[in-house]
C-alpha cells in the first residue's frame, strides 16, 4: 500500500469519522435530557464507527471485507434505521398514536433479528463476494446487493413520508422547522441512495452509498447549530431570558472578575460593558470589602445562598443600599464561578423601617408609644434582676392643667406643647433608658443604673427644674408646663409593668394634690 493511497483513506474515511464522533459528542454535551439530542448524537457516533470500519477494512485483506460488512456495515446500518424511525417519530409527534409496546421497540426489531441471524451464522442483506476496483474494495454488483439497496431505498421513502405527515399536524414553529430540515435531508440522502448506488462508477467512488448518507447527515447537524439553531444549547435557549431579565444577573469567576452580566445589571453598578470589571472595584471602603469577603466565605461553605442580605455604603452618595441576592456556586473541574441574582431592596428597606418606626413611636411626638415601651421594658426588668446592686426607677408624668391650653389656645397649640414636652424628655434621659408617651398628656420613662434612691430625687428635682426654665413661647406668651411626676421602685414596688405603673401612678395623684395644695397655700 502507497502512502497516497492511505492519505485517500484517512481523508475520506478517518477525518470524517473523527468530526462525526466530536460533533456527536458536541451534540450529547450540550442538552443531554433531550430525546431528539440523544437519538442524534447516536446515530452520529454509529455512522462514526461504520467510517473508521471502512478504513481498517481498506486496511486488511479483501477476504476479511465480507465479514466486517456482515457484522459492523450491515448491523449499524439496521440500527441507524431504527434510531431514525425512533426519531422522525418522536419529532413528528405521531408517536402519540402508537401503543407503548410498539413505541419505540418496534423499530429496534429488525435490528434485533439481524443480530440473532449472524449469530446463527445467517447472511439477509449483505453481499459475500468482494473485488478489487482501482483503491477500493467493493462488493460484486448482484441480486442480493440490488434487494439490500432498494429495501434501503424504500425505508428511507417511509420516513420521508412520515415527516410529511408530521409537518402538516404540528402547528409550533420550532418543531416544524425541524421537520422540514430533516425532509430536506431525507430527500438527498434519498437522491444520493439512487444516483449513487444503482449505477456503477468503477472505481471512481468508495462502495456504499452509506458512506456519504453519514456525511450528509453530518454537515445537516452541523449547519443546524451554525444557522438554523434547531437543536439550541442551555445557553441559547435562555440567553434571551438572561438579557430581558428585570432583576440584574452576573456571573463571576473565582477571582471575582465579571464574566457576563445584562443590561439591568449594568444599569446597577453604572456600568458600560463587562470585560476587565472586578466585583471588588465597587467595594472601595472598609464596610464593603467586609461585607462582600464574609459574603464570598458563606456561598463557598453553603455552595448556595437566597434572599442573602447585603449593606454597601454608597460611594457615590451620602446613603445605604440594601440588597437581597440569590447566588449559587458552581465549579467545572478547576473553574469556579458564581452565578447572582441581585434586587436593589433599599427603597423596600426603607419603606419598612418607616413602617416599623410608625408601629413604635407615637406620631406626634416621635417618642415611643405604649406597646414598645411594654415590650423593651420586660427586657429591662430582665436586666435589672442581673444587677441588684443599681437603683432603677419607673416615672409616670402628666401635665397639669392640659386641658386649659387646649381651651384657651387652641388644640394645635396644644400639640406643640406636647412635642415640646417630649423634647425635654429626650434630652433628660440617657441613650439606656426608655421614654414613651402613653396617649394624652401622659408620660412614662424607665430609668436605670442610679447608685441610690437620693441620686433618684436629685434628678426628679433636676427634672422639675428644667420644665420650670423651659416654658413653650406661643406669641411672645409664655406657657409654663408644670409636670406631677409620680415614681415607683424596681423591683421593690413591683416586677412588671402593671405593677409599677399603678405605684407610680397612685404617686402621681398624690403629687398633683400636693402641687394644688401649694398653690393654694395649705
Amino acid at each position: 500500500m502507497s502512502i497516497s493511497q492511505l492519505c485517500i483513506y484517512i481523508a475520506v474515511y478517518i477525518l470524517p469519522a473523527i468530526y462525526m464522533f466530536g460533533l456527536a459528542c458536541i451534540v450529547i454535551t450540550q442538552q443531554s435530557r433531550r430525546l431528539e439530542n440523544r437519538l442524534i448524537a447516536i446515530i452520529l457516533f454509529m455512522f462514526s464507527i461504520i467510517f473508521f470500519e471502512e478504513f481498517f477494512r481498506h486496511l486488511l485483506f479483501i477476504k476479511y471485507s465480507a465479514f466486517l460488512v456482515n457484522v459492523l456495515l450491515s448491523s449499524l446500518g439496521l440500527f441507524i434505521v431504527g434510531l431514525s424511525f425512533h426519531l422522525y417519530m418522536y419529532v413528528s409527534g405521531l408517536y402519540k398514536h402508537l401503543q407503548k409496546w410498539i413505541y419505540p421497540l418496534f423499530f429496534y426489531i429488525p435490528f434485533i433479528c439481524l443480530v440473532i441471524a449472524q449469530l446463527f451464522g445467517i447472511n439477509f442483506f449483505s453481499t459475500t463476494t468482494y473485488h478489487v476496483e482501482g483503491i477500493w474494495y467493493k462488493p460484486v454488483v448482484n441480486g442480493t446487493y440490488y434487494f439490500t439497496l432498494t429495501i434501503a431505498v424504500l425505508l428511507n421513502v417511509v420516513l420521508l413520508f412520515i415527516l410529511v405527515m408530521g409537518d402538516r399536524k404540528v402547528s409550533d414553529r420550532k418543531r416544524k422547522k425541524l421537520l422540514r430540515f430533516l425532509m430536506l435531508y431525507s430527500l438527498v440522502t434519498l437522491g444520493v441512495k439512487i444516483g449513487l448506488g444503482f449505477p456503477s462508477y468503477s472505481e471512481s467512488f468508495p462502495p456504499y452509498p452509506i458512506i456519504f448518507e453519514g456525511l450528509i447527515f453530518s454537515i445537516f447537524i452541523s449547519f443546524s447549530y451554525l444557522h438554523n439553531d434547531l437543536l439550541p444549547n442551555i445557553t441559547k435557549r435562555y440567553q434571551t431570558l438572561f438579557d430581558i431579565s428585570p432583576i440584574p444577573i452576573m456571573i463571576v469567576n473565582g477571582n471575582l472578575d465579571i464574566i457576563e452580566i445584562n443590561d439591568q445589571g449594568m444599569m446597577l453598578l453604572g456600568i458600560e460593558k463587562s470585560s476587565n470589571i472586578n466585583l471588588m472595584k465597587f467595594a472601595q471602603t472598609k464596610h464593603n470589602k467586609n461585607q462582600l469577603h464574609k459574603f464570598i466565605y458563606d456561598i463557598q461553605r453553603d455552595g448556595i445562598v437566597r434572599d442573602y442580605p447585603v449593606t454597601l455604603e454608597n460611594i457615590f452618595r451620602d446613603g445605604i443600599l440594601h440588597f437581597s441576592v440569590d447566588v449559587k456556586m458552581v465549579i467545572t473541574g478547576e473553574e469556579k464561578n458564581y452565578y447572582a441574582m441581585l434586587r436593589d431592596v433599599t427603597s423596600e428597606v426603607g419603606k419598612e423601617k418607616i413602617i416599623l418606626h410608625m408601629a413604635y413611636h407615637d406620631v406626634l411626638t416621635d417618642l415611643h408609644n405604649r406597646a414598645y415601651f411594654v415590650t423593651h421594658l420586660k427586657k429591662k426588668l430582665v436586666e435589672v434582676s442581673k444587677s441588684p446592686a443599681k437603683e432603677s426607677v419607673f416615672v409616670l408624668i402628666d401635665l397639669n392643667n392640659f386641658k386649659a391650653i387646649n381651651d384657651s389656645f387652641g388644640h394645635h397649640i396644644g400639640d406643640q406643647v406636647l412635642q415640646h414636652t417630649a423634647t425635654i424628655l429626650k434630652q433628660s434621659v440617657s441613650e439606656n433608658d426608655l421614654a414613651a408617651r402613653l396617649g394624652g398628656d401622659e408620660f412614662v420613662l424607665f430609668l436605670q443604673d442610679f447608685d441610690s434612691k437620693e441620686e433618684i430625687n436629685e434628678w426628679l428635682l433636676q427634672l422639675r427644674s428644667t420644665f420650670n426654665k423651659n416654658s413653650f413661647l406661643y406669641n411672645d406668651i409664655e406657657i409654663n408646663i408644670e409636670p406631677s411626676i409620680g415614681i415607683s421602685h424596681c423591683t421593690e414596688q413591683g416586677i412588671t409593668f402593671e405593677d409599677l405603673f399603678n405605684q407610680a401612678d397612685l404617686n402621681m395623684y398624690a403629687d398633683k394634690e400636693r402641687l394644688k395644695s401649694k398653690k393654694l397655700g395649705v
